[in-house]
């Protein structure tokens, strides 16, 4: 048995469990794909996709748990435990219809002729049960000289898979690899063709490239490839960059991965993209509801607060903590708490010259954000009947506002969250 390195022993306990009834019962099967390129990489493997000659009937014969994921291409799923596994059988693909889909597979007997079909050579791996690695088209070689080469004709597997073009991109954003010339060539040539891409599979690849480990690279070969805007994508569009928005690009590599907010946020405001024009982009590309709000959120917090900042006079310390109190309430402790995670990791980029008043300052808000003692009006000690109650008074728009008040100077520390204090203001301020 082969002895993987980077994969979870249980999983590569299932799965050899999945491999050895395969072989039991006289077909071929190996670990293919990603899970044998990360290994050889020294990256985690998250699932491990397994190749066969067993047609998908047998392969669902010879499992108690299967889910017919994709019969017409050959894929079962085999839950194994608790791990799930693609498992394929063997097959070519004829000629693809709008540059993305197969317009049929057929079958085949041997493992070379299957990963013939493959995109990258990276990816065109496959490992027996016992550790032997078939690599017909050097893999291998390639992970070692650090390049992403199409398997074949470059421009014949991006005419069959547009999509390839944006993976080939990612794949060298991720692992900070470079694309040979030829891979380069056929994808400028074929770019037009990335406009047959649904959005929401070109945004989900613009999503992991973002979120890897060399995200500006990726950024720029998208620019230098204009390969987004064949596909019309208004935030990546070649502009000329402000000194502030190339420097906010730059520290793209120094944004945490999750949450994936303080990447995307800092992206498009390098790109002098509004917040309010922000949350638009995102969510017409696909983006989660609950991503785009909050990308959005963390950029009008960082222009509420510029706006703040700029309109006091240098030393008004008491206003300007007042003044994040309020917008904190505004915005919500989850951004206030985002922006100040992104705002250090941003300050971390900067030279010493840039960063030295600004450090000052984020210390101070820190301060100021662990100290605001609520945030909503649940968190108060009266509620709307007790101010009723001690007024004598009908409910109307005023007791909202008198209520919001309340919570504004609780938070500033102007009022103690106490019922009979809160109640003493309230009558003071109705009379």
């Amino acid at each position: 048995m082969y002895d993987w390195k980077q994969v979870d022993p249980l999983m590569q306990h299932q799965g050899e469990k999945v491999l050895k009834t395969l072989v039991k019962s006289g077909h071929s099967a190996y670990f293919v794909g990603g899970c044998v390129r990360d290994e050889l990489m020294g990256r985690p493997v998250h699932d491990m996709d397994i190749a066969t000659s067993a047609k998908p009937e047998s392969v669902m014969d010879l499992f108690e748990r299967t889910i017919p994921t994709g019969l017409q291409h050959g894929t079962v799923t085999v839950v194994m435990g608790d791990y799930p596994f693609e498992v394929t059988t063997f097959r070519k693909e004829s000629h693809y219809e709008d540059h993305r889909h197969p317009a049929a597979v057929e079958f085949v007997s041997g493992i070379v002729e299957d990963l013939q079909r493959r995109d990258f050579t990276m990816n065109a791996m496959a490992r027996s049960l016992e550790g032997e690695l078939t690599d017909p088209f050097q893999g291998l070689s390639d992970i070692r000289k650090g390049v992403i080469r199409c398997v074949g004709k470059a421009e014949e597997r991006f005419d069959e898979d547009a999509l390839r073009m944006m993976r080939a991109i990612r794949f060298a954003s991720v692992f900070g690899y470079r694309p040979v010339k030829s891979l380069w060539r056929a994808l400028i040539n074929g770019r037009d063709k990335i406009t047959y891409v649904a959005i929401e599979r070109i945004r989900a690849e613009l999503e992991r490239l973002l979120l890897g480990a060399y995200p500006l690279r990726g950024l720029e070969l998208l620019r230098r490839s204009q390969l987004l805007h064949h596909a019309k994508a208004p935030f990546i569009e070649p502009c000329k960059l402000t000194r502030e928005g190339a420097k906010r690009l730059q520290a793209l590599d120094y944004m945490p991965a999750e949450p994936q907010e303080l990447r995307w946020s800092m992206l498009l405001q390098g790109l002098a993209i509004a917040a309010a024009e922000a949350e638009v982009i995102m969510k017409e590309w696909t983006f989660s509801n609950q991503v785009a709000m909050t990308t959005s959120q963390i950029m009008r917090f960082d222009e509420a607060w510029n706006e703040i900042r700029a309109s006091l006079e240098p030393g008004d310390t008491e206003q300007l903590r007042r003044s994040w109190v309020e917008i904190e309430l505004q915005y919500g402790q989850t951004i206030s708490r985002l922006w100040l995670d992104r705002q250090s990791r941003w300050l971390a980029y900067l030279g010493e010259e840039d960063r030295a008043a600004q450090l000052r300052l984020q210390k101070e808000e820190m301060q100021w954000h662990l100290a605001v003692p609520v945030h909503d009006l649940k968190e108060l000690a009266i509620r709307g009947g007790d101010v009723l109650t001690t007024l004598g008074l009908k409910g109307g728009p005023w007791l909202g506002e008198l209520m919001k008040r309340l919570l504004l100077l609780v938070a500033v520390g102007d009022v103690p969250n106490e019922k009979e204090a809160l109640l003493e203001y309230v009558k003071a301020v109705v009379k």
